[in-house]
């Protein structure tokens, strides 16, 4: 169904982390961004739409306050905002925000600066018109709110609603989606920048590596292999399918039709169709594998499922693959 096309060579190599693939689209530009993590430096490709002109560069995270080394990158991503787009990586110690292209940091918030104690970022997205939400070790969501230009950048609130530390995070308009290292999920509904927590579905204590939201749908990816479909305003479980051999490592939804990427360690991609409804369910259409590659990162590139690209552990490559 799917067909290899030629990769995008990055700077560096990119590390054995979930969801470690960014994608930013610029569709007026005719510009595609990636990203990915290689330790503490962020490697950035820029390309134009068919491939013809790539640019590559680096984000080395530095941390003002840090006394420890060399901060360690967990996450890198984009939040797309309706009026602005930023970077936010988060670190072992701390979150940055950096202006789109990544060339200089709005915002630093400190979040350990101990060698006996840790509480790293991770999970990353953007609510609201201008409300970008990062979970932390502690179990706790930060929320910023980002001004639509310039570098007054403020933490509005703090949720409480995990135990465990969180693995990643999802929206679609002022719906957040969260999940844990217990796999529990929850789902919060934004009024303005204040959060309230509408729905928690229980885990069975394998982390929830990666989330996807679409049309009230949750689509979660688990370190057991397994991929749960879940109703976001009831939390009722919709499907269950055991859809990796190891664990799925990222999700992706294609968001004009529902067609589902998940990711693995077992080298294979898979794609599926998500159905909506009040039970939803999920289909199974196709499988690729990628040999020799630990699956680390995936994204669709297109609202419609039509191409995607993939990112591995211990690669300096993005891969391609064309519907047809």
């Amino acid at each position: 169904m799917y067909r290899k096309d030629k990769p995008i060579n990055l700077k560096g190599s990119t590390s054995s982390l979930c969801n470690n693939l960014g994608v930013y689209v610029m569709p007026d530009k005719r510009q595609l961004n990636y990203c990915t993590v290689h330790k503490s430096v962020i490697n950035i490709a820029c390309a134009t739409t068919d491939g013809s002109s790539v640019t590559g560069r680096h984000v080395i995270c530095k941390e003002p306050s840090a006394t420890q080394g060399v901060p360690f990158v967990t996450q890198a991503k984009w939040a797309i905002l309706p009026a602005r787009v930023v970077l936010v990586l988060t670190t072992q110690r701390g979150i940055q925000i950096y202006e789109q292209d990544g060339s200089a940091m709005l915002y630093w918030h400190a979040l350990c600066d101990s060698a006996e104690k840790s509480n790293f970022g991770k999970g990353i997205a953007g609510v609201g018109d201008n409300l970008v939400c990062v979970g932390t070790e502690e179990g706790s969501i930060l929320v910023f709110e980002i001004p639509f230009k310039g570098s007054n950048i403020t933490l509005s609130t703090s949720l409480k609603g995990h135990k465990s530390p969180i693995c990643d995070m999802t929206s679609e308009g002022n719906i957040l989606i969260s999940g844990d290292e217990m796999g529990n999920i929850n789902v919060w509904n934004f009024s303005g920048s204040r959060g309230a927590k509408t729905t928690t579905i229980s885990g069975a204590g394998w982390p929830c590596n990666s989330l996807a939201l679409w049309n009230d749908v949750i689509v979660a990816g688990y370190a057991s292999g397994h991929l749960r479909v879940y109703n976001a305003m009831s939390g009722k479980i919709g499907a269950e399918v055991a859809a990796h051999a190891r664990a799925i490592n990222a999700i992706d939804v294609s968001p004009e039709n529902g067609m589902v990427l998940s990711v693995s360690d077992d080298t294979f991609f898979r794609i599926w169709q998500l159905k909506k409804g009040s039970v939803p369910q999920i289909e199974f259409r196709c499988a690729e594998n990628v040999q020799d590659l630990q699956l680390v990162g995936g994204k669709f590139i297109d609202g419609q499922g039509r191409a995607l690209c993939l990112s591995g552990y211990d690669s300096s490559d993005i891969l391609f693959f064309i519907r047809g």
